[in-house]
């Protein structure tokens, strides 16, 4: 639906209100999603409709409530229909970021991990045990941290922009070493990270 700042403009508005009209034309009755009149404003209508000095007024009061009635349906419905849209997108990429073959984390600037998806469960090895709320330095070697800190603190300057991610090779308890190719979020609130394994020579080379 077209819409400024949020509001629908006087072009989406008088579309809907033409679907209105047309709708009340072919006698399509209102399905009073949008609130249905009180008992008073219906009595004081037919009073109104009673009399012959003010019901032809009345009836186009009707008529023009009823075709607001039937906009505040049709809003409603369209409503309904973004609101499934965007829940089906939004299960669409997390779905993506879930189940993506690669390591995925997002983690706070003070170095926390906020979330992971299940590859990099898997790479840490211990699928069991959420990543959430875990220091990334906790789950690297010990003398790690300079990498780690050293990354934070350019991904941070870099900012959200263009620029190229920034990366670091870092090694695990067990010696296997990762990629992390990291740049920070656009709310510059946290830092998203793809972690890799990197390939180690083989014992020919």
């Amino acid at each position: 639906m077209d819409n400024t700042h949020g509001k629908p403009n006087s072009e989406s508005h008088d579309r809907l209100r033409r679907s209105a009209r047309d709708l009340i034309d072919h006698g399509v009755p209102p399905s009073n999603r949008g609130g249905s009149l009180s008992v008073d404003a219906l009595q004081l209508l037919y009073q109104r409709a009673s009399n012959p000095e003010s019901a032809a007024d009345a009836l186009k009061l009707l008529h023009e409530m009823q075709t607001y009635q039937v906009e505040l349906d049709l809003l409603y419905e369209q409503l309904q229909a973004n609101e499934q849209e965007i829940t089906e997108e939004l299960a669409h990429y997390k779905s993506l970021y879930a189940q993506a073959p690669a390591a995925y984390l997002v983690v706070a600037n003070d170095g926390e991990i906020i979330e992971g998806n299940q590859a990099a469960d898997l790479l840490f090895g211990d699928s069991a045990q959420p990543l959430t709320g875990k220091p990334l330095s906790a789950l690297l070697a010990p003398d790690q941290k300079g990498s780690v800190d050293a990354l934070f603190r350019n991904t941070e300057e870099q900012g959200s922009g263009r620029q190229p991610t920034k990366s670091v090779v870092v090694e695990l308890p067990d010696r296997r070493r990762l990629i992390i190719n990291s740049r920070s979020a656009v709310s510059e609130d946290s830092i998203l990270m793809i972690l890799t394994e990197a390939m180690t020579p083989s014992a020919s080379s």
